[in-house]
């Protein structure tokens, strides 16, 4: 596998993990897009863009459901075949997050590979529920 299938770490202040694809339609994730067709993808409503704050940037409120007084959903991945309304694409063949630079921690803390290389236990059921094979290990170095 090559160094496209690893994503790039950004740790938060409070010692959450963010994850980033590569630039390029190279990376696994660019064929795949089955986490956004199988998760509801729920978070805090302080990430909502004009939430909390006037000025803060975030999930643009237009692509969001209320689930609670305290959190949100991207719209579309709260019902029985979810797909978030931001994906764009095909599953398996082609994808792309409309919001990428936008989206919640849920997605932002979603890794493809941990830090040794195994798959994640959540990417696998998600790609097995869209009928697409398991990933396999990569070398880190």
């Amino acid at each position: 596998m090559n160094t496209s299938d690893q994503q790039i770490k950004l740790i938060q202040d409070d010692g959450r993990v963010f994850v980033d694809m590569p630039d390029g339609d190279d990376h696994v994730c660019a064929s795949c897009g089955a986490c956004c067709n199988h998760f509801r993808v729920s978070f805090y409503v302080g990430e909502i863009a004009g939430g909390l704050a006037e000025d803060a940037i975030g999930v643009p409120a237009d692509k969001v459901i209320p689930i609670t007084p305290f959190y949100a959903a991207m719209a579309g991945t709260n019902q029985e075949k979810p797909r978030c309304v931001c994906f764009e694409g095909e599953v398996g063949k082609s994808s792309r997050c409309s919001i990428y630079h936008h989206r919640s921690s849920t997605c932002r803390e979603f890794y493809v590979h941990d830090e040794l290389g195994q798959p994640n236990p959540a990417c696998q059921t998600a790609r097995a529920a869209n009928g697409l094979p398991p990933l396999t290990a990569i070398s880190i170095k």
